[in-house]
């Protein structure tokens, strides 16, 4: 299209008609592309088609959309509901406080720790009863002891209870000596004290046993769960210490002088 002349006395009319065309020629093009955009995302004949049949169509497909995405926020819930029900830990690690009755009807307070099949104990709350605890080396195991009546008690893992004193003491001539009677008789002697466990079946504790004179030894007596057997190790001295169980054994202060202990009765400097 040829530019009009500024020198032609019908130039403002020229440029006012260039104008024009060129309006009409992009309206042309608009029209065709918006044509040919209908007819390739549409998928219909162009001379088939009217305004009203192209909202229905698209009216159609936005409800099938929303459809869509309502299923799959139905599928996402139930996903989501099913994933909270989650399954307990058979594993997980529980406490457990059990009420431990001692011969004299008071109660020691036991919290074992449960993880799993192992069950071992966190805690001893001793609940008012004068006297003290050890610990087996499993921490599976329990030995308190009641000073008052000078009481060993053995408690295993499920919190059950036994008594575990050496109640009498016979004499290699045959006599018999009974615990209660020998300390209401005389209040400061020592027929057992200090117990510790050496592994979970042995035990040692100091006791003046086998004498009942003014001597002020001490012995080391050993003792074993399984067959509560009773034997005097021979390990004796004025000041008398059970310490804590190392890699060399049971740690044992006789006078000064320090021995490790083992679990059937061997000792090693």
């Amino acid at each position: 299209m040829a530019r009009p002349s500024i020198f032609s006395n019908q130039y403002d009319r020229q440029v006012r008609r260039r104008k024009r065309r060129k309006k009409i020629i992009i309206f042309l093009v608009c029209c065709l592309g918006v044509y040919l955009a209908v007819k390739v995302y549409l998928g219909v004949n162009f001379n088939e088609v009217s305004f009203k049949k192209i909202a229905a169509k698209l009216e159609k497909e936005q409800t099938q959309k929303e459809d869509s995405n309502k299923k799959t926020s139905k599928s996402v819930n139930k996903t989501t509901k099913g994933n909270s029900k989650v399954k307990p830990n058979k594993n997980a690690s529980k406490d457990q406080a059990v009420n431990v009755k001692l011969a004299d009807g008071k109660q020691v307070i036991v919290t074992y720790n449960t993880e799993g099949k192992t069950k071992k104990i966190k805690a001893v709350n001793l609940n008012g009863v004068d006297g003290e605890y050890n610990i087996s080396p499993s921490a599976q195991n329990l030995i308190i002891y009641e000073k008052t009546g000078q009481n060993m008690y053995y408690v295993d893992s499920n919190g059950n209870i036994s008594d575990i004193t050496y109640k009498t003491y016979t004499s290699t001539n045959g006599s018999a000596f009974s615990k209660d009677n020998i300390i209401q008789t005389n209040q400061n002697y020592i027929w057992c004290a200090s117990p510790k466990f050496i592994d979970d079946n042995t035990i040692v504790y100091i006791s003046q046993l086998p004498w009942f004179d003014n001597r002020t030894d001490k012995y080391i007596w050993r003792t074993t769960i399984s067959d509560k057997g009773y034997a005097n190790t021979n390990l004796h001295g004025n000041d008398v210490k059970i310490n804590n169980v190392t890699d060399k054994g049971i740690e044992i202060v006789t006078d000064g002088t320090t021995q490790y202990m083992k679990a059937d009765g061997t000792t090693t400097n």
